[in-house]
């Protein structure tokens, strides 16, 4: 359970950092954007060329690909509905959707379901969510930040975002060994994402938001952490799906948002102290409540 201890220590010093006021203003920005150019690129790089797949991947994959779409539908439609501020709509268009099935999830998967479950939560990660945030979350994100429509603008905007071009480069090379010295360097690199993204969070974090935030926030917990695991236990019930895999499934949908999705929204300057705000909560609650659906699967 380190890794959820480094995501709360790295969230505290954010926190006291954020009173002690010896931050300049655009600290968690330039944070950030370390995140993106650095930090997030070394780990496509280090975890992509490791992922194998068989028919036997198929379950957690397309359960995760189906989830992200129908609660990225159901996102839409509520901020339609609700009539939210475009910043808040594509905020949640990235937190809701796309879960902390990485970092947070495959350490909390072994605890609850034990070292076999593994190969299948990396699996949900790898091919469903992190794919998604380097496709999904980049449309996602430069839509609702600019307002353009243009699918030439848009498909430009991903072609220059670091991670997918990282990502591009990865399947590349996926069939080539990396040497020794460059698999340690990525894999160093990479480790300073999650402590700096949770300084970056805590800097932002504002325990009291505004009430324009405060319906947005409530509802998108409640999608993230009850909804959309419901969802996901649905669709295998219905389809007759069970076992260990079923059991990772409903887990990993269960997740707290992704923190790099976070980022995504922050970078974007996307409504960023409720993004901020939603990533923070939706973790420390989200400790609680995945074990609470792992006593009920």
């Amino acid at each position: 359970m380190s890794n959820i201890a480094v995501v709360v220590i790295a969230l505290i010093i954010g926190l006291l950092l954020k009173q002690s006021k010896r931050f300049p203003e655009n600290a968690a920005a330039t944070l950030n954007l370390y995140v993106i150019y650095v930090a997030l690129p070394a780990l496509v790089l280090a975890e992509i060329p490791k992922l194998t797949f068989d028919h036997e991947a198929l379950v957690p994959v397309v359960a995760a690909w189906l989830i992200m779409i129908v609660s990225a539908l159901l996102t839409w439609c509520t901020a339609r509905a609700m009539d939210w501020s475009r910043e808040i709509t594509g905020a949640l268009m990235l937190l809701i959707p796309l879960g902390n099935t990485g970092f947070v999830g495959i350490p909390l998967i072994e605890a609850h379901l034990g070292s076999g479950a593994i190969p299948y939560a990396i699996l949900y990660d790898q091919l469903g969510t992190f794919v998604a945030l380097n496709t999904y979350g980049v449309i996602v994100a430069c839509y609702y930040s600019s307002g353009s429509t243009s699918a030439a603008k848009i498909v430009r905007s991903i072609m220059v975002f670091p991670p997918f071009i990282a990502l591009i480069i990865a399947l590349a090379t996926s069939v080539f060994s990396y040497p020794d010295w460059l698999s340690s360097a990525l894999a160093r690199i990479s480790s300073t994402l999650v402590p700096v993204v949770m300084v970056a969070v805590g800097l932002q974090w504002r325990l009291t938001l505004s009430k324009e935030y405060l319906s947005p926030l409530v509802l998108g917990l409640i999608y993230i952490l009850l909804v959309t695991p419901a969802i996901a236990y649905l669709g295998l019930w219905l389809l007759g799906i069970d076992g260990l895999a079923a059991q990772v499934v409903i887990l990993e949908a269960a997740m707290p948002a992704m923190i790099s999705a976070g980022v995504l929204a922050m970078s974007h300057n996307l409504a960023p102290r409720f993004a901020s705000s939603m990533v923070g909560y939706s973790l420390l609650i989200g400790l609680v409540s995945v074990w609470m659906w792992r006593l009920f699967i």
